[in-house]
Order: structure tokens, then sequence, then C-alpha cells
């Protein structure tokens, strides 16, 4: 009996499927944060596209942006031209307005009231913003997954957000405490991320083969002057040591296949939203000497 004609299937070599995956970090560091959106036009211009994103607090907002595919060279123009800080009352300084606040709060407290009727109409007003610039979407229907980082009152501390309604999650890992109440979500009570992993590139390193992170701020020692003063040293001290802890394990894990862009924002105030150009050309100017490397580490 003759035998039947074996098929053979041919194995198709995809170069794609075995290149190395990106994975994109921006930090928190409020209105500094638009220097990522520089850094990731300068990576478009290269042709460079992240297999992934993670973010921390603005850097969860620019990274959600991006994922949702805002054009963010016109997204820039357009927030420079709006007066951000008078749209969300926010006319101070960081410091002063953490001053203001921890009076009002004590006064509110002392009457029943906290968090005060400006926070949650900067909430309002915030919610709906994201929503927009998010389109409504979900992390699930994101083709370029992102993670937003933030940190539950409630424990145990870090969280890490990847599904559900985007904006909602933005929120939570941007949610600074004087600016905005904390958000609750699935039960948990959450603030900005930046108090226990502004710059979550261990996270990124848990699935990325190369990383590169943008770091907008370190952190500079200063004698506390004031009550808020104390309260800010306080947290960026404590931000910072697990910023180091953190950002070892991941080099540890990842060595040269980690970088680690610092754009000169340092000047810029964390509410100085009337700044947003030059942030923006900071990104530019900081990422570009790492485009040869980054090129190089992706293409092995």
């Amino acid at each position: 009996m003759p035998q039947k004609p074996v098929k053979i299937t041919h194995l198709v070599y995809d170069p794609l499927a075995m290149s190395p995956k990106l994975g994109l970090v921006l930090s928190g560091g409020g209105a500094r944060g638009f220097a990522h959106i520089g850094v990731i036009l300068e990576l478009q211009r290269a042709g460079i596209v992240p297999d992934s994103i993670v973010g921390t607090s603005i850097g969860a907002i620019v990274g959600g942006f991006y994922a949702v595919g805002q054009d963010l060279a016109r997204l820039a123009r357009v927030l420079s031209s709006l007066d951000l800080n008078r749209l969300f009352g926010l006319n101070f300084s960081y410091r002063k307005l953490l001053e203001r606040v921890v009076v009002q709060s004590l006064l509110g407290h002392l009457h029943g009231r906290w968090p005060s009727d400006d926070e949650y109409r900067r909430l309002a007003q915030f919610r709906e913003f994201l929503w927009l610039f998010c389109k409504g979407k979900r992390f699930e229907e994101l083709e370029r997954p992102l993670v937003a980082v933030a940190t539950d009152l409630l424990g145990p501390g870090e969280v890490i957000i990847r599904e559900g309604p985007l904006h909602e999650g933005i929120l939570a890992s941007a949610a600074l405490p004087g600016i905005l109440p904390p958000v609750r979500w699935n039960g948990r009570l959450l603030v900005d991320g930046g108090a226990v992993n502004n710059f979550p590139v261990d996270v990124a390193a848990e699935e990325a083969d190369v990383v590169l992170g943008v770091l907008l701020s370190s952190y500079i020692p200063q004698e506390p002057k004031s009550p808020a003063d104390l309260i800010l040293q306080t947290y960026y001290v404590t931000s910072h040591e697990l910023l180091v802890t953190k950002l070892a394990r991941a080099r540890e894990r990842l060595g040269e296949r980690l970088l680690v862009v610092h754009p000169q924002v340092e000047e810029i105030g964390v509410l100085e939203f009337d700044r947003i150009d030059e942030a923006v050309a900071a990104g530019r100017q900081a990422v570009r000497p790492y485009l040869r490397k980054l090129r190089e580490l992706l293409s092995r």
C-alpha cells in the first residue's frame, strides 16, 4: 500500500520575535515631567518604540497619553498655551501650598472637614482632564502596555496598576498629597506613587530586556526651615533611599542594559506648569547621547 505523502511544515524565523524588549520608565516630578515628552519625541524621531511603559505620577500621565496614541508634540503645544496653574488653582509653589494646606487641614479637622473643598474640586477637574486625554480607554485596551505605580495608605504600600479605567489609575498614581485627596481604588486608598517608588526601574526590569529610565531630579539635602520643609525633607529622604535600593536591584539584573537619562530640570518647580517648553527641550537634549547605545542594545 503506497504511503501518504508527509506534509512538512517549515519553521519561519521571525527576527522581531527574538529582538530584545524595551521598557521605558518615566519618573515622577511634577511639572518637570514634561521632559518625558521631549524624550519620547526623540525616540520617535529615531524610530525607537518601547514595548512597555512604567510610570509614576507625571510619568504615568505622560506615559498614558503616549500609550493611547496622543500626538505628544501637538499636546505639548496645547498644554503650554493653557494656564494650567490657574485651571487647577495652583498659584503657589508646592512648599507654600503645603504650608497653606497644613493650616487649613488642621482647622478643617477641628470642624470635621478634611480633605478640603479645594482638593475635591481639583480632583473632579483633574479626573475629567485625564478622561478626555486618555480617550476613555482602559489599561487592558492599550496596544502598548502601561503600568502605573501608586501608594496604598492602607498597606502594603506599593501598588502596581495595570487594569481598569486608564484615567482613574493614572489619577491615583498622581494624587500628590496637599493638592489632591486620596483616590479610592478597588478597596484601596491611593496617593502619589512617588512615596514608595518614584523611579520604578525595578518594575520594568521584571519583563523588559533593555530599560531606558528617565529620572527627573536628584535628592539635595537641605536643612528644614519650616514645618512644610520638614514634611518635604522627610518625604524626600525616604523616597531617595527607596530609589537607591530599587535602582541597585535593577542594575544587578540588567547591568549595561539599564540606561538612566537625567534631564536638567532641577530649576523647574514642581508646580511650574508655565515652563512646559523648557522641560520638553531638556528631555530632548538629555536623551540624544543615549540613542546610539540604545540602538546597539536593541540590535543584539
